[in-house]
Protein backbone atom coordinates (compact mmCIF):
# COMPACT_ATOMS: atom_id res chain seq x y z
CA UNK A 1 0.00 0.00 0.00
CA UNK A 2 1.59 3.52 -0.89
CA UNK A 3 1.79 6.05 2.13
CA UNK A 4 0.09 8.60 0.18
CA UNK A 5 -2.82 6.81 -1.98
CA UNK A 6 -4.85 8.58 -4.84
CA UNK A 7 -5.88 12.14 -3.26
CA UNK A 8 -8.50 14.81 -3.48
CA UNK A 9 -7.65 18.54 -4.27
CA UNK A 10 -9.09 18.90 -0.88
CA UNK A 11 -6.45 16.14 0.42
CA UNK A 12 -4.05 17.56 -1.44
CA UNK A 13 -4.81 21.19 -0.26
CA UNK A 14 -5.05 19.86 3.41
CA UNK A 15 -1.86 17.87 3.16
CA UNK A 16 0.34 20.88 2.27
CA UNK A 17 -1.15 23.08 4.52
CA UNK A 18 -0.08 20.55 6.92
CA UNK A 19 3.42 20.23 5.65
CA UNK A 20 3.63 23.67 5.50
CA UNK A 21 2.48 24.40 9.21
CA UNK A 22 4.51 21.48 10.50
CA UNK A 23 7.97 22.92 8.68
CA UNK A 24 7.28 26.58 9.69
CA UNK A 25 7.05 25.21 13.09
CA UNK A 26 10.28 23.23 12.43
CA UNK A 27 12.22 25.85 11.45
CA UNK A 28 10.59 28.53 14.33
CA UNK A 29 11.56 26.36 16.95
CA UNK A 30 15.08 25.60 16.09
CA UNK A 31 15.30 29.66 15.46
CA UNK A 32 14.23 30.44 19.27
CA UNK A 33 16.51 27.63 19.96
CA UNK A 34 19.73 29.03 17.98
CA UNK A 35 19.29 31.97 19.76
CA UNK A 36 18.89 30.95 23.48
CA UNK A 37 22.23 29.14 22.57
CA UNK A 38 23.70 32.15 21.41
CA UNK A 39 22.93 34.12 24.45
CA UNK A 40 24.52 31.56 26.72
CA UNK A 41 27.55 31.37 24.82
CA UNK A 42 28.40 35.37 24.56
CA UNK A 43 27.96 34.59 28.09
CA UNK A 44 31.11 32.29 28.35
CA UNK A 45 32.57 35.29 25.48
CA UNK A 46 32.06 32.81 22.99
CA UNK A 47 30.57 33.78 19.53
CA UNK A 48 28.01 31.56 17.80
CA UNK A 49 26.65 32.13 14.37
CA UNK A 50 23.28 31.21 13.20
CA UNK A 51 23.38 27.71 11.58
CA UNK A 52 21.23 28.01 8.38
CA UNK A 53 21.88 24.43 6.88
CA UNK A 54 20.23 23.59 10.72
CA UNK A 55 17.63 25.61 10.84
CA UNK A 56 16.72 24.46 6.98
CA UNK A 57 17.32 20.69 8.03
CA UNK A 58 14.61 21.07 10.93
CA UNK A 59 11.99 23.01 8.48
CA UNK A 60 12.44 20.39 6.00
CA UNK A 61 12.35 17.25 8.30
CA UNK A 62 9.08 18.75 10.28
CA UNK A 63 7.52 19.62 6.98
CA UNK A 64 7.76 16.03 5.02
CA UNK A 65 7.67 13.98 8.13
CA UNK A 66 5.55 15.74 10.54
CA UNK A 67 2.98 17.04 8.39
CA UNK A 68 3.41 14.35 5.77
CA UNK A 69 4.12 10.78 7.16
CA UNK A 70 2.83 11.55 10.64
CA UNK A 71 -0.70 12.26 9.05
CA UNK A 72 -0.51 7.83 7.69
CA UNK A 73 0.98 6.72 10.54
CA UNK A 74 -1.35 8.41 13.05
CA UNK A 75 -4.22 6.98 10.84
CA UNK A 76 -3.07 3.06 11.89
CA UNK A 77 -3.89 3.72 15.50
CA UNK A 78 -7.90 4.32 16.18
CA UNK A 79 -7.39 0.87 13.80
CA UNK A 80 -5.23 -0.74 16.19
CA UNK A 81 -7.73 0.05 19.09
CA UNK A 82 -10.59 -0.89 17.33
CA UNK A 83 -9.38 -4.03 16.50
CA UNK A 84 -8.17 -4.60 20.46
CA UNK A 85 -11.26 -3.37 21.96
CA UNK A 86 -13.96 -3.71 19.83
CA UNK A 87 -17.33 -2.27 20.67
CA UNK A 88 -15.92 -1.54 23.71
CA UNK A 89 -13.79 0.98 22.42
CA UNK A 90 -13.94 4.51 24.04
CA UNK A 91 -12.35 7.92 23.58
CA UNK A 92 -10.26 7.59 26.30
CA UNK A 93 -9.18 3.93 25.54
CA UNK A 94 -7.87 5.03 21.97
CA UNK A 95 -6.16 7.91 23.57
CA UNK A 96 -4.45 5.27 25.46
CA UNK A 97 -3.35 3.08 23.32
CA UNK A 98 -3.03 5.67 20.41
CA UNK A 99 -0.16 7.45 22.70
CA UNK A 100 1.61 4.27 23.57
CA UNK A 101 1.93 3.12 20.23
CA UNK A 102 2.90 6.56 19.31
CA UNK A 103 5.65 7.00 22.29
CA UNK A 104 6.95 3.46 22.96
CA UNK A 105 7.40 2.08 19.05
CA UNK A 106 6.97 4.99 16.90
CA UNK A 107 8.91 6.96 18.96
CA UNK A 108 12.21 5.50 19.29
CA UNK A 109 12.69 3.45 16.53
CA UNK A 110 11.07 5.66 13.78
CA UNK A 111 10.85 8.90 14.54
CA UNK A 112 13.85 9.79 16.40
CA UNK A 113 16.57 7.67 14.09
CA UNK A 114 14.83 9.48 11.18
CA UNK A 115 15.44 12.65 12.44
CA UNK A 116 19.18 12.42 13.11
CA UNK A 117 19.19 10.49 9.88
CA UNK A 118 17.70 13.17 7.82
CA UNK A 119 18.78 16.25 9.41
CA UNK A 120 22.49 14.84 9.93
CA UNK A 121 22.52 14.51 6.23
CA UNK A 122 20.65 17.33 5.22
CA UNK A 123 23.45 19.58 7.01
CA UNK A 124 26.30 17.83 5.53
CA UNK A 125 27.78 15.66 8.07
CA UNK A 126 28.96 12.18 7.34
CA UNK A 127 27.10 9.01 7.83
CA UNK A 128 29.32 7.66 10.65
CA UNK A 129 29.03 11.44 12.88
CA UNK A 130 25.57 10.83 12.26
CA UNK A 131 24.82 7.42 13.61
CA UNK A 132 27.19 8.36 16.43
CA UNK A 133 25.44 11.70 17.42
CA UNK A 134 22.07 9.37 17.14
CA UNK A 135 23.61 6.60 19.06
CA UNK A 136 24.99 9.52 21.87
CA UNK A 137 21.85 11.49 22.10
CA UNK A 138 18.88 8.51 21.60
CA UNK A 139 18.07 7.47 25.10
CA UNK A 140 18.18 11.26 26.19
CA UNK A 141 15.85 12.53 23.38
CA UNK A 142 13.22 9.06 23.96
CA UNK A 143 13.26 9.67 28.19
CA UNK A 144 12.05 13.60 26.84
CA UNK A 145 10.19 12.96 24.24
CA UNK A 146 8.03 10.09 26.49
CA UNK A 147 7.83 13.15 29.41
CA UNK A 148 6.40 15.91 27.21
CA UNK A 149 4.34 13.57 24.32
CA UNK A 150 2.33 10.75 26.53
CA UNK A 151 0.41 13.29 28.04
CA UNK A 152 -0.50 15.55 25.16
CA UNK A 153 -0.83 12.24 22.29
CA UNK A 154 -3.11 11.06 24.70
CA UNK A 155 -5.04 14.39 24.56
CA UNK A 156 -4.96 14.33 21.08
CA UNK A 157 -6.29 11.23 20.68
CA UNK A 158 -8.69 11.14 23.17
CA UNK A 159 -10.11 14.40 22.09
CA UNK A 160 -8.76 16.34 18.94
CA UNK A 161 -10.84 15.37 15.88
CA UNK A 162 -8.93 12.92 13.05
CA UNK A 163 -8.87 15.65 10.34
CA UNK A 164 -7.25 18.12 12.94
CA UNK A 165 -4.41 15.08 14.77
CA UNK A 166 -1.54 16.46 12.45
CA UNK A 167 -2.31 19.92 12.92
CA UNK A 168 -2.55 19.52 17.11
CA UNK A 169 0.88 17.44 16.71
CA UNK A 170 2.65 20.49 14.66
CA UNK A 171 1.86 22.76 17.30
CA UNK A 172 2.91 21.07 19.46
CA UNK A 173 5.95 20.56 17.84
CA UNK A 174 6.77 23.96 18.17
CA UNK A 175 7.54 23.47 22.13
CA UNK A 176 8.83 19.85 21.31
CA UNK A 177 11.22 21.13 18.72
CA UNK A 178 12.74 23.65 20.69
CA UNK A 179 13.51 20.74 23.08
CA UNK A 180 15.32 18.59 20.47
CA UNK A 181 16.84 21.38 18.62
CA UNK A 182 19.07 21.86 22.01
CA UNK A 183 19.60 17.90 22.51
CA UNK A 184 20.50 17.45 18.80
CA UNK A 185 23.15 20.13 18.60
CA UNK A 186 24.75 19.79 22.73
CA UNK A 187 27.17 17.62 24.00
CA UNK A 188 25.48 14.42 25.08
CA UNK A 189 24.64 13.80 28.39
CA UNK A 190 26.89 11.65 30.51
CA UNK A 191 25.30 7.85 32.52
CA UNK A 192 23.21 7.72 30.10
CA UNK A 193 22.42 4.42 27.61
CA UNK A 194 23.26 4.60 23.62
CA UNK A 195 20.69 3.14 21.32
CA UNK A 196 19.95 -0.18 22.18
CA UNK A 197 21.54 -2.82 19.57
CA UNK A 198 18.09 -5.27 19.59
CA UNK A 199 19.15 -8.65 18.32
CA UNK A 200 16.35 -11.33 17.82
CA UNK A 201 16.52 -14.75 17.89
CA UNK A 202 13.97 -17.23 18.10
CA UNK A 203 12.03 -17.07 21.30
CA UNK A 204 14.34 -14.48 23.04
CA UNK A 205 15.26 -10.75 22.10
CA UNK A 206 18.61 -9.64 23.31
CA UNK A 207 19.26 -6.13 24.17
CA UNK A 208 22.66 -4.48 25.25
CA UNK A 209 22.94 -1.24 26.82
CA UNK A 210 25.72 0.79 27.14
CA UNK A 211 26.32 1.14 31.11
CA UNK A 212 27.87 4.22 33.08
CA UNK A 213 31.04 2.79 33.30
CA UNK A 214 31.49 1.70 29.83
CA UNK A 215 30.23 -2.15 30.22
CA UNK A 216 27.85 -4.05 28.11
CA UNK A 217 25.23 -5.43 30.01
CA UNK A 218 23.11 -7.86 28.19
CA UNK A 219 19.12 -8.21 29.24
CA UNK A 220 16.96 -10.96 27.81
CA UNK A 221 13.62 -10.56 27.60
CA UNK A 222 11.74 -13.85 27.34
CA UNK A 223 8.62 -13.80 24.29
CA UNK A 224 5.92 -15.50 24.45
CA UNK A 225 5.64 -17.70 20.91
CA UNK A 226 2.72 -17.13 19.20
Amino acid sequence: MPIFPKMSRIAIRTLARDVALAGVAGAGADAICQHFEAHIDSKKDADKDFELSRNLAFAAFGGVYIGGVCGRIYSLYPRIAQKMFGKNLTPKLEGVVSSCLDNFLHVPFLYIPSFYMCTGILRGEGIEATVQTLRSSWAETVFSCCAFWIPAQYVIFSKVPAAWRVRAVASGDFVWNVVLSYIAHREPAENLPSIPDVVASGSAVVTTVSGTLGAAIPIVEACEPR
